[in-house]
């Protein structure tokens, strides 16, 4: 993403990873880096511009549960986009356990794993 003055924090479908053939490539393809219940698998070769998606089954908790997760994740991504190099697919997988984590926390190990992967351009966040 390029600054133009005013940054704007959005999460529009382009940003979104929806195609089942850009699935399939990213896991089968991707890096991958675990930190407790999360799991991070992005993929840099091969691919145009920056792309995001929450993972979480039905062995992660009920759909409240679920729903919860998925929108704490894509807020943190929303916030975080501008730093991220492009081109870059990632995806964030739940796993059992994740909903017992709080949301710092939570946050704490997505934004832990990005930087671990190397992912981000600079140190400069909101």
């Amino acid at each position: 993403m390029s600054y133009n003055g005013t940054m704007r924090y959005r999460y529009p479908r382009s940003l979104r990873l929806t195609a089942a053939r850009d699935f399939r490539r990213l896991f089968k393809s991707g890096g991958r880096l675990h930190s407790g219940p999360l799991q991070l698998v992005w993929l840099t070769e091969g691919v145009e511009g920056l792309r995001f998606v929450v993972v979480t089954g039905r062995r992660v908790g009920k759909a409240n549960v679920r729903n919860r997760i998925r929108r704490r994740l894509r807020e943190l991504f929303r916030l975080n986009q501008h730093r991220f190099r492009t081109p870059v697919h990632l995806a964030l997988v739940a796993r059992p356990g994740a909903g017992d984590i709080p949301g710092r926390e939570l946050c704490r190990r997505a934004l832990d794993l990005w930087d671990k992967a190397d992912l981000f351009e600079g140190e400069d966040g909101p």
